[in-house]
């Protein structure tokens, strides 16, 4: 047994020396690490200055953040728009014939689509109705002129 204990002594000798040389990199890695936080914080502090002169820097940052707001009120009303669309269908026993890539947003606003080309062509046709009563108006009125005209001569 006391062959042993001396080169279990070395071991731990090499074991103790190997410890204190991985503790004195480490001290040297936080130095190296605190005074990288230092000049990471007095950079970041005349940045910072700098940032809240710059106005349009700062209203470049709040219009960033309303559009993200934005995005995600869109995102959120996507969401409830789908929901309620899926609903609506459900309840309707409605099978559009949508295709893979169709969203319930592009079936919705290709309904819209063709009511508005339909509320369209109702208009068109409208405008012609109306000038065909125009013309017949313009044409009974001298008709009626010349008639009335006759009236008077006899």
């Amino acid at each position: 047994m006391r062959l042993r204990l001396p080169k279990l002594s070395k071991t731990q000798s090499s074991l103790v020396r190997q410890l204190e040389l991985i503790e004195t990199h480490q001290r040297e890695v936080d130095k190296s690490l605190q005074s990288m936080e230092a000049e990471a914080e007095r950079l970041f502090k005349e940045e910072r200055s700098l940032l809240f002169e710059d106005d349009a820097a700062s209203k470049r940052d709040s219009m960033f953040e309303k559009a993200e707001f934005i995005e995600s009120e869109l995102e959120r009303m996507t969401e409830q728009i789908k929901s309620i669309i899926q609903t609506f269908n459900a309840k309707q026993g409605v099978d559009m014939d949508l295709t893979d890539n169709m969203t319930p947003i592009d079936a919705a606003a290709r309904i819209l689509n063709n009511q508005l080309s339909s509320l369209m062509w109702i208009d068109e046709k409208a405008n012609d109705f109306s000038a065909q009563i125009q013309k017949l108006g313009k044409h009974g009125s001298s008709v009626g002129d010349s008639l009335s005209s006759k009236f008077w001569l006899t």
